[in-house]
C-alpha cells in the first residue's frame, strides 16, 4: 500500500530526511510531495546544509601515518577485486614535480589586491562555524523532536484503535457464548415449555423454558405495554405454598424481554408462572393482576 503523507506530516520528518533517518516508504511518500511543493524543497535544503555544518563541531584532527597506510591498502586491494578478469592494471602514476621555486612565482596582477583567501573572507564576514554548527544541531533536534512527537501520538492513535478492535471482539466472543448457552438450555430433553398469554385485550404473551434437572429456566415475552415511569414487570413462580419472586426485568422499545436464571424447585413444584407490573424492585408479593400468566400442565408437572 502506498503511503500518502500530508503537508504537516512532511514538514515534521525533513529533519529525519536530512539526516537520512526515514525508512524507504516514508522517503519516496515524502519525495512524492517535494515534487509539487516549493516550500518544503527550500526548509529541506537548509536542514541538509545544517546537516552539513555539523562537520565543524568536530575539530579537525591529521590522519595518523599507519592508519593511513591501512587504509590505503585496502583502498587499492578493494580496487584490485573489483578490476575485470583480463584488465591491465593502470600505470602507475608518475611523481609529480616538485613545485617551483618563490621567485619562479609569476607576479600577481594589479588587482591582486582584492582576491581575498576564502578563510580570510571568512573571517570577514564574521563567519563562525562553530556558532553555525550549534545552531543548525539546535534545529535538527527540534525539527526530529516534532517528528518523534508526531510518531507516538500515530502509535498511540493504533493503540486505540487495537484496544477498540480487542473490546468488539471480546463482546462478540461472549455473545456467542450466551447464545451457545442459550441453545443447550432449550435443547435438552427435559425442558418443559410453559406459554403465557394476556389477561387483558391487548395481546403481550410470553413463553417458558423449564429444566428441573438443571434447576434453570429461560423466559421470553413479546408485545408487553410499556412501563411507567418508577415501575419494573416482576416474574413469578407459583408453586403450591405461593408465588415467589423470580426477579424484575424492563422490555426492550420493541416490547420484548428475555430474562434467565436458576432456581431449584421439585418436579412437581412448579404450578404457574405469571408476570405483573409492581414498583421498581419489585415486592415481596404481587400487588396487581398478572400481564400474563401461563400454567404447568398437568401431565408435564407428574
Amino acid at each position: 500500500m502506498t503511503l500518502v503523507m500530508t503537508h504537516d506530516d512532511v514538514r515534521a520528518a525533513l529533519a529525519a530526511e536530512a539526516l537520512g533517518a526515514l525508512d524507504g516508504a516514508e522517503s519516496a511518500a515524502l519525495r512524492d510531495h517535494l515534487a509539487t511543493c516549493a516550500e518544503c524543497r527550500a526548509d529541506l535544503a537548509d536542514l541538509r546544509e545544517a546537516v552539513a555544518a555539523l562537520g565543524y563541531l568536530a575539530p579537525p584532527a591529521p590522519l595518523e601515518d599507519d592508519r593511513a597506510a591501512r587504509m590505503r591498502a585496502r583502498l587499492t586491494a578493494r580496487a584490485a577485486a573489483d578490476r575485470p578478469p583480463g584488465a591491465e592494471p593502470a600505470p602507475a602514476r608518475a611523481p609529480e614535480a616538485p613545485p617551483p621555486p618563490l621567485a619562479a612565482v609569476p607576479a600577481l596582477p594589479a588587482d591582486a589586491a582584492t582576491v581575498v583567501p576564502i578563510g580570510r573572507a571568512r573571517e570577514r564576514r564574521g563567519f563562525n562555524p562553530a556558532w553555525l554548527a550549534a545552531a543548525a544541531a539546535v534545529l535538527l533536534l527540534v525539527a526530529v523532536g516534532g517528528w518523534a512527537a508526531r510518531l507516538q501520538g500515530r502509535y498511540d492513535a493504533l493503540n486505540q484503535e487495537y484496544a477498540q478492535v480487542d473490546r468488539e471482539r471480546d463482546d462478540l466472543v461472549r455473545a456467542v457464548a450466551k447464545r451457545d448457552s442459550t441453545l443447550a438450555a432449550l435443547s435438552t430433553p427435559e425442558v418443559r415449555v410453559i406459554d403465557l398469554a394476556s389477561t387483558q385485550q391487548k395481546a403481550p404473551g410470553g413463553r417458558m423454558f423449564w429444566d428441573p434437572r438443571r434447576a434453570k429456566w429461560i423466559f421470553f415475552a413479546h408485545d408487553l405495554p410499556r412501563l411507567r415511569p418508577g415501575r419494573d414487570y416482576q416474574m413469578w413462580l407459583i408453586t403450591p405454598a405461593g408465588p415467589i419472586s423470580a426477579g424484575t426485568f424492563k422490555p426492550h422499545d420493541d416490547g420484548t424481554a428475555e430474562m434467565e436464571a436458576t432456581y431449584e424447585l421439585p418436579r412437581d413444584g412448579l404450578r404457574a408462572v405469571a408476570v405483573t407490573d409492581e414498583p421498581e424492585g419489585g415486592l415481596p408479593k404481587p400487588s396487581t393482576t398478572p400481564i400474563i400468566l401461563g400454567a404447568v400442565a398437568q401431565q408435564q408437572a407428574e
